[in-house]
């Protein structure tokens, strides 16, 4: 459970980071500083997106997870994740951010982050 807390947090702070990022551009040029916050926003939402949806569906794990050597699988079937399948808990990780202010765990029905040794263990899905 604490590597899945580890990844969430190095997931997180990329996100914040790539939105800073933005919002510090935007800021700098005086025709573009009213629009730094919307940009910022629109750029974290992006960000989060092409991370958690697109990377995961093409490495099967995110930047944070890698680095705590997890993987994410389908808990029905222990099978890679398909694109929908991502979106959706994408979508719900955006609520649970936003309403609960809490990160994801496999106790409220989040799919499994799984160490990437027991996966490769049982062969490649």
């Amino acid at each position: 459970m604490l590597r899945r807390y580890i990844a969430f947090v190095i997931d997180f702070v990329l996100h914040v980071g790539i939105a800073f990022g933005v919002y510090a551009a935007c800021d700098a040029i005086a025709d573009l500083s009213a629009l730094a916050l919307p940009a910022a926003a629109l750029a974290w939402v992006t960000a989060s997106f092409v991370h958690r949806v697109i990377i995961q569906r093409i490495f099967h794990t995110t930047a944070g997870k890698a680095l705590c050597g997890l993987v994410m699988i389908r808990p029905d079937d222990g099978r890679w994740p398909t694109v929908g399948f991502l979106v959706k808990w994408w979508l719900i990780g955006v609520v649970v951010i936003f309403i609960d202010n809490m990160a994801p765990t496999d106790e409220n029905g989040f799919p499994p982050a799984v160490r990437r040794c027991d996966v490769e263990a049982l062969g490649a899905r």
